[in-house]
């Protein structure tokens, strides 16, 4: 206290001047992998996420020729792209969320390497005990007695593999999650799109799982340009003579 005194007295401006040029400790990062949030709809990087903005509510995945149209009562998070230590390709991440219900939801395009399949990440069939990369990730992070079984539905053209967790997948002990993974191919290879949604618990948790699948109407592919029309065949009509 008395050291401060004097500096105040003798120093006077001096010491505050001092103190302003002192540096600051930079904050200790986690070294997690950053993500680039792209900051404004019309950004002319948006493209690095692969995701090219074709309406208000529309994107298209070009490499996978898919688009997202998000759904009515859903609203858009700011698209950005995420790499990952474990796998150096960059995915695109898209968030909506739909706040009259406290639901949010995380869509992926993630590559697929050339030697894997993809039934590598999921499956409905137990082999070695396992159902893929993605269910035994979900066991590890929030336990075996948390995770539902992969199960297969249709929406659509895709066929998808849904998981439960009970208290996730993102937002803790007040919700549970659905997982949703399928596969797209194109001419660019194939990917995996995942599907994370979380939703509060109730005495109802069917009702969460149900509007979950609400995320999953966006999805549609885009017929392959490159594609020839399929044209009927002109039928014969014979000369009048």
């Amino acid at each position: 206290m008395y050291r401060q005194a004097a500096c105040v007295i003798i120093l006077g401006m001096g010491c505050v001047a001092l103190a302003q040029v002192e540096p600051k400790t930079p904050p200790a990062t986690s070294g997690a992998p950053k993500e680039e949030i792209l900051v404004k709809k019309d950004d002319d990087r948006r493209d690095l996420t692969l995701l090219r903005r074709i309406s208000e509510t529309s994107f298209l995945h070009e490499a996978t020729k898919t688009t997202y149209t998000i759904p009515k009562g859903w609203t858009e998070i700011r698209p950005f792209r995420l790499a990952r230590k474990l796998e150096p390709r960059t995915s695109t991440v898209l968030g909506v969320e739909r706040q009259d219900r406290d639901m949010v939801a995380t869509l992926y395009w993630i590559p697929i390497p050339i030697a894997s399949k993809f039934s590598d990440w999921i499956r409905e069939t137990e082999v070695a005990g396992e159902y893929g990369e993605e269910y035994e990730t979900l066991k590890v992070v929030y336990g075996a007695d948390k995770v539902g079984k992969p199960t297969k539905i249709t929406v659509g053209n895709f066929e998808v593999h849904k998981v439960n967790v009970k208290g996730g997948p993102d937002r803790g002990e007040k919700y549970d999650g659905t997982l949703f993974l399928f596969e797209v191919a194109s001419e660019e290879g194939r990917w995996i799109v995942k599907a994370r949604v979380s939703y509060p618990k109730s005495d109802r948790p069917e009702s969460g799982e149900k509007w979950s699948e609400e995320v999953l109407s966006g999805f549609a592919r885009v017929p392959d340009a490159k594609t020839p029309p399929v044209v009927p065949p002109v039928p014969l009509v014979e000369e009048k003579k």
